[in-house]
Formats: structure tokens, C-alpha cells, sequence
């Protein structure tokens, strides 16, 4: 998945790692204080790999990573010093990712209507051989 482009640099998400607690807190606008990292290790001279870590802090407790790949096909880059540049657009597309994520595995109540018993008593049975 690209995430940033330009002529000369690619970043990818490769990896998405979150642990949300047990219960949902009762608020539904939340404030999300969060504590964060970016780690960068130079693969080769055209790739660099990054992990960026967040914790939030507060009434949702949540341990989320975003990990992925920084690639340039110009070996005169030096990505190293790019990883400066790119720091705040991989930290934006990981709260973003963060926020999507924790509304995606919200607690949400459905109500299912009952099915009619008319529609019941026509369901063939299924019978097995004790064989089998």
C-alpha cells in the first residue's frame, strides 16, 4: 500500500499491530493523549524500514504499531536524512490509522428481528451415517 509518493521516495504500511483493552470507555468523544516513536533501520541503500510506535494515555489505554517500508530508487538519497521529512507524515497516517481502527472495533449493539416460524418448518435436515 502506498502511502506517500513522490518522484523519488515510496512509503509503505506493511504491518498493523493493535491491543485495545477489554472495556470500552462509556464516553463516546474521547481526548487521545498519546505518547509516540518512529525507529528507522537502514536495510540497504535504496530502502529504509521503520516502526512507529504509539501509546495512548488516558481513559483508553491502547498499544497500536504501524510498521512498513521507506523505498527510493535514487541511490544519491540519503534516506536517513529524509526519515526527518518523512517522521510527521508516517506519525499522521498512523494517529489517522489509530482512529479508524478504534472505530472499526467499537462495541455496537444490533437488534435482529426473529425469523418468522414459517420459514422454520420447511429447513431440510441434514442427517449423518454414524460411518462417517
Amino acid at each position: 500500500m502506498n502511502v506517500v509518493s513522490s518522484k523519488d521516495v515510496n512509503v509503505h504500511v506493511n504491518k498493523i499491530k493493535m491491543v485495545r483493552p477489554d472495556k470500552n470507555p462509556k464516553n463516546c468523544d474521547l481526548d487521545l493523549n498519546v505518547n509516540w516513536n518512529i525507529d528507522f533501520v537502514k536495510i540497504d541503500e535504496k530502502t529504509l524500514e521503520y516502526i512507529c510506535v504509539l501509546t495512548t494515555i488516558g481513559e483508553l489505554p491502547l498499544n497500536f504499531a504501524i510498521q512498513g517500508l521507506i523505498e527510493c530508487e535514487d541511490p544519491k538519497v540519503d534516506l536517513e536524512k529524509r526519515s526527518g521529512e518523512l517522521s510527521p507524515l508516517i506519525l499522521d497516517l498512523g494517529m489517522e490509522t489509530l482512529v479508524s481502527m478504534v472505530n472499526a472495533t467499537k462495541d455496537i449493539s444490533i437488534q435482529i428481528d426473529p425469523v418468522p416460524e414459517a420459514h422454520l418448518v420447511n429447513t431440510p435436515r441434514i442427517t449423518l451415517d454414524k460411518g462417517c
